[in-house]
Parts: C-alpha cells; sequence; structure tokens
C-alpha cells in the first residue's frame, strides 16, 4: 500500500465519520442567540400533514423498527423500549415466552408460579410486569389466555387474569410511601375492569380522580399558560430551563402525555358524567398546550448547546409528539357519538398538524438505522428506540382524523 492510498483510506474514514456525526444529530449551527432563537420558534406557521404522507411515514417507520427488532441486543431495557410495539404473534400465542424475556427467567418464574411468593416484589419489578400486562392486554391477549407454567413446574399455570389480579393485588400489599397512582397502573386497572374484572371499578375510579388531579395541577403550575398566545424569548427561556431541569430515561413530559391517554382511557371504561366534563376540559387544555409545546421544541433546537443536546431534543420532541397523538386517540374514542364518527373537527386538526411536526423530525433523522455511538451509546440506542416506536404509534392514530 503506497503513501497515497493510506490518504485516501483516511480522507474516507474522515468523511465517514462526519456522514455519520451528521446521520445521527443533524448539521449543528448553533447555538443561536435567545432572541434569535426565540424568533424563529414562532415565525412558522404550523401546516396540517395529509393522509397520503402519513401512510408513506407509517411504511417507512414499520420498516425501521421491523430491521431493529430483529437486530436488538439482548437485555431488558432495550425490549421494554420497544414494547409499545406489542409481542409477536408467536409472543401472543405463549405470552409467558415474552415475559420471560422481559423480566428475566428468574422473575418471571416468581411472578407466574401457582402460588405467590411470601416475598414483595421491589416496587420497578412491579412496574415492569405492569407494563407487560398492558402491552399483552392492548395486542388482544385475552384474560383467560393460559399462561404455560415454568419448566421446573409440574402444577399448571396461571391464567392471565390471574397475574393481572396478583400483580394489582401486590401493588395494595406493597404501596410506595405517598405514591400516585401512575398511568401504567390506570391502563392494567382499566383493560381489567373492561375484560370483566369489574371488582377494580372502585379503585380504578379513585385513581382516575386522582391522576386527573395531578395532571391538572401540573398545568397550573406552568410558567406559561397554553392559549396564550405567541410566545416571546423570555416566556420561552423559562420554558426551556423547566425543560432542562426534568432530565430522566423519558422526555420531559412525557410521563403527563401518558397520564392523559390513560384518563381518557379509563373515562371511557367508566362512563361517568362527572368525570366525562372533567375529562373534557382536560382535553380542551390539551389541544391548547400544542402550539405552545410547538415552540418549545423548535426553541430547544434552535439553542441546543452542542450536537448531542440537540440530538437528544428532537428525539423528546419525537416522543412527545407521537404521545400527544395516543393521548388524543383515547380523547376521541372517549367522546365519540357513535363508532364510526370522525374526531371533533379542534382534535383532527391538531391531529393533523402533530402528524406533519411528526413526519418532519423524521425527514431530519435520515431512512437509514442510526447508530449513537461513544460512552452513551446504549441510552441513545434506547432513546432512539423508543421515540421510533411512539412516532409509530401516533402515526398510527393520525390516520383516523383525515
Amino acid at each position: 500500500m503506497t503513501a497515497e492510498d493510506r490518504i485516501h483510506i483516511a480522507l474516507a474514514l474522515a468523511l465517514g465519520a462526519a456522514n455519520l456525526a451528521l446521520f445521527v444529530c443533524g448539521p449543528f449551527d448553533g447555538p443561536l442567540p435567545p432572541a434569535q432563537a426565540a424568533r424563529l420558534a414562532v415565525s412558522e406557521l404550523p401546516s396540517e400533514a395529509h393522509r397520503a404522507e402519513v401512510d408513506a411515514a407509517i411504511e417507512h417507520l414499520e420498516a425501521w423498527l421491523s430491521h431493529a427488532r430483529a437486530a436488538i441486543a439482548p437485555g431488558l431495557e432495550p425490549q421494554l423500549a420497544l414494547q409499545g410495539l406489542g409481542p409477536t404473534a408467536d409472543d401472543r400465542a405463549h405470552p409467558e415466552r415474552w415475559l420471560a424475556r422481559l423480566l428475566g427467567p428468574a422473575s418471571a418464574s416468581s411472578w407466574l408460579a401457582p402460588t405467590p411468593s411470601a416475598t414483595p416484589a421491589p416496587a420497578d419489578a412491579r412496574q415492569t410486569v405492569t407494563a407487560s400486562l398492558v402491552i399483552l392486554l392492548e395486542s388482544g391477549v385475552p384474560l383467560e389466555q393460559q399462561l404455560a407454567a415454568a419448566s421446573a413446574e409440574k402444577a399448571p399455570g396461571l391464567k392471565l387474569s390471574e397475574l393481572v389480579q396478583r400483580t394489582l393485588e401486590s401493588e395494595i400489599a406493597s404501596p410506595r410511601a405517598g405514591a400516585e397512582p401512575g398511568p401504567w397502573q390506570l391502563d392494567l386497572l382499566s383493560l381489567a375492569v373492561l375484560g370483566g374484572l369489574h371488582q377494580y371499578r372502585d379503585r380504578l375510579a379513585h385513581a382516575t380522580q386522582q391522576l386527573l388531579r395531578q395532571l391538572e395541577q401540573a398545568q397550573r403550575n406552568q410558567s406559561v399558560q397554553p392559549g396564550s398566545g405567541d410566545l416571546d424569548g423570555a416566556q420561552l427561556a423559562q420554558l426551556a430551563s423547566a425543560w432542562h431541569r426534568q432530565r430522566g430515561p423519558e422526555a420531559p413530559g412525557a410521563q403527563d402525555l401518558h397520564g392523559s391517554a390513560a384518563v381518557f382511557r379509563a373515562t371511557a371504561v367508566l362512563s361517568d358524567d362527572d368525570l366525562e366534563q372533567q375529562a373534557r376540559r382536560h382535553l380542551h387544555a390539551l389541544l391548547a398546550r400544542y402550539r405552545t409545546d410547538r415552540a418549545l421544541y423548535r426553541y430547544l433546537d434552535a439553542s441546543a448547546s452542542g450536537a448531542r443536546e440537540r440530538s437528544a431534543v428532537r428525539l423528546q420532541a419525537l416522543e412527545n409528539l407521537g404521545r400527544l397523538e395516543e393521548a388524543l386517540y383515547n380523547a376521541h374514542l372517549t367522546f365519540r357519538s357513535d363508532a364510526d364518527s370522525a374526531p371533533a373537527p379542534a382534535t383532527a386538526q391538531v391531529m393533523r398538524l402533530a402528524a406533519r411536526d411528526l413526519i418532519d423530525r423524521l425527514q431530519e433523522l435520515d431512512s437509514n438505522p442510526l447508530e449513537p455511538r461513544g460512552a452513551d451509546a446504549q441510552r441513545g440506542r434506547e432513546q432512539l428506540l423508543r421515540a421510533a416506536v411512539h412516532a409509530l404509534r401516533g402515526l398510527r392514530t393520525a390516520r383516523i382524523a383525515g
């Protein structure tokens, strides 16, 4: 190999590394000064997505996630990041296998044992089981589905309904101090009552009221209330500061959006007039919040301190937009006049606007699988997978808006 050949190879490698950086993070020209970032955030009026564009984006995301699912590394967190896609057809026929992959063989064996363990399960383990059961039930696995016992067990396995009851009872037996009901718990209660476990109806009603009050309080605590018109630089800076203080495994605001979707689902199951009125007020606040959140995402993107922060903001915005679509879809199912009715005009419009934002942000990520690098590679992959899953779920629900 000549010296000239080595130079060409080095240049090719350098260009490849640069292309990968652009692939993951996009070109970085910032951060823009706060005043300029604020003007950019409110300068472009939102536009609505057309059904054909939504369908094309869904097809692209399904293909990408199918590849990602096949290539995913073993381990709990990546599996949980993908759980919003639901189990495969084979996993639906044998849910205990899917649970074993999510929980690990030892934990799954404990939960599926004919006799429950006398030792209370840790809170994070209960949360994982609760989330997994919600995804199973959402995918159409019936409560009467028989779960095969672990290979070492000779006794027959549980029914899915028994595992649901065991999980819900474990939350009562081992409450977390000061813990409010979470979206996953509310979803499991809703699906249990919907499936015929009516003994949990009062508990579902109480948990729904609690979570709804929690969401309303969080909204009142916002420094900028939704629907107050175009935001100025000071207001955007306030919102951005609050956003950065909420760093965690999920996007800031994701838990509240999940809670909104869970509240609407529970309201539909309970069919209570007073609760429905409260849920309608929450829907109006959620619709008014769209423009505020859109401006905030654009401001965070423009004012990001570096390529890594900008990449994280884009993925978090993608996740939240997908979650917003899911929440609005659940609201539509709750308040529709009949099974064939379209969403209310205001709801349908925001769903189409959010779908346009989703499509635009997906185009920023390019059409090939992204591969985060460096010390945070694993966390980056999980963020990417979770954002892609929620984008797909959101776009699928947005189709109903026309």
